[in-house]
């Protein structure tokens, strides 16, 4: 064989060689490039032993849970992109809460209740609220805990408090990070069961959590079953429940977050002194919703406002109020709504409402658990105990 024949049939095996090498570092490769997943921090550890010395020192759980802790807990940070109430792009934070093994694990995301510092955001995990994920990580969950807007990563923007959209895209997007974070470092396997829960701000965010990924995006996300407890699902009920009572109501200034979140995201954009009779308006202008002392209704709202709301001529906070309804619509999803009829702090009406509309809707999955006397603190252990239940049938 000629020695120029020879050469040309080295460089074309050669060649073969570095594209199909080419080849395979690019089938190596196991994603692309993330789109939402930023960077992480292992924060945490927890070995199994002392998951279940922990379970005994609360000593009011039923000795049989500890049946259920299985594996040792790891909990990273996790920062990514979302968008604000503006869908301008931002970086946000959450937890993922994993069992340290390998093996193929049912994923959760879950949405925490109502916060108001800072160091209780599922992001730091130095709060006792989150012990419920450790839990249920140790007995095979991984689990998403996103902190929403104005915690964490995104501390210097004002928390959209009870803003449904963006409390569903912030944990929609943090479902995509896990995701690729998932796939980029080989930490955990996720199987194909997805799992979504919440109680009180935690239910109505997953609430709107999945109606959003029902409504937008079920070609990405298929849901095995939900569970929301004590979430105020009916915003517009709610304030004219609000605005009519004349008597005091203990968390009335939580409320007041949700009206100065609506006043500004939907750039309503009105002064204090619209809302509020003097000097309650001052208090609140000066010092902000938390300073406010009054707690009747009936001597904190203008005469006005009060007028608007249950007349319905103010179209413009009433329309306010209406996009934050979640729930008058038909999910597909297995659903659990918990609640006890002595909630004071959100009224009962809201998973009552919602169940029957769901149910004139044509819904076949939605389950409403009451709790006959709870109130919003002591129906907490039924929808835990109750949640961890229902997703172990899937």
């Amino acid at each position: 064989m000629h020695f120029n024949e020879i050469r040309y049939r080295l460089i074309i095996v050669l060649f073969f060689l570095i594209a199909l090498a080419a080849c395979e570092k690019e089938r190596e490769k196991p994603f692309p490039d993330p789109v939402h997943f930023v960077e992480s921090e292992l924060i945490a550890s927890f070995k199994s032993d002392d998951i279940l010395n922990l379970l005994n020192d609360l000593g009011e759980l039923p000795r049989e849970i500890s049946f259920f802790i299985r594996y040792d807990v790891l909990v990273y940070r996790i920062i990514y992109e979302t968008i604000d109430v503006d869908n301008n792009p931002v970086l946000a934070s959450g937890a993922l809460v994993l069992p340290d093994i390998r093996d193929p694990m049912p994923f959760m995301s879950f949405q925490h209740g109502t916060i108001t510092e800072e160091e209780d955001a599922p992001s730091w995990f130095s709060s006792d609220l989150y012990f419920t994920a450790v839990f249920n990580a140790s007995a095979g969950y991984i689990i998403a805990l996103p902190d929403y807007l104005g915690y964490g990563s995104s501390r210097h923007l004002d928390h959209p408090y009870e803003h449904g959209r963006s409390l569903a895209t912030a944990s929609r997007d943090m479902l995509r990070a896990v995701r690729e974070f998932d796939i980029l470092n080989n930490e955990f396997r996720a199987n194909d069961k997805l799992f979504l829960t919440g109680y009180s701000q935690g239910g109505y965010a997953t609430m709107a959590l999945l109606k959003l990924l029902e409504e937008e995006h079920s070609d990405e996300f298929r849901v095995t079953a939900a569970t929301a407890g004590a979430g105020a699902y009916n915003k517009s009920e709610f304030a004219r429940y609000l605005l009519e009572a004349d008597q005091e109501i203990v968390y009335l200034n939580t409320f007041l977050w949700v009206l100065d979140t609506y006043n500004k995201v939907y750039r309503i954009e009105r002064p204090h002194s619209h809302y509020f009779n003097e000097p309650f308006a001052t208090i609140i202008a000066e010092g902000g919703i938390f300073e406010n002392p009054e707690l009747n209704p009936q001597n904190l709202f203008t005469a006005g406002f009060r007028e608007g709301i249950i007349s319905g001529s103010d179209t413009e906070f009433i329309s306010a109020l209406a996009d934050n309804d979640n729930y008058d619509w038909k999910p597909s999803t297995p659903l659990q709504l918990y609640h006890g009829t002595d909630d004071d702090f959100v009224y009962y009406f809201n998973s009552a409402s919602a169940y029957q509309a769901m149910n004139e809707r044509g819904a076949q999955s939605v389950e409403l658990i009451t709790i006959q006397g709870g109130n919003h603190a002591t129906s907490v252990a039924d929808y835990f105990f109750g949640t961890f239940l229902f997703f172990s049938q899937f």
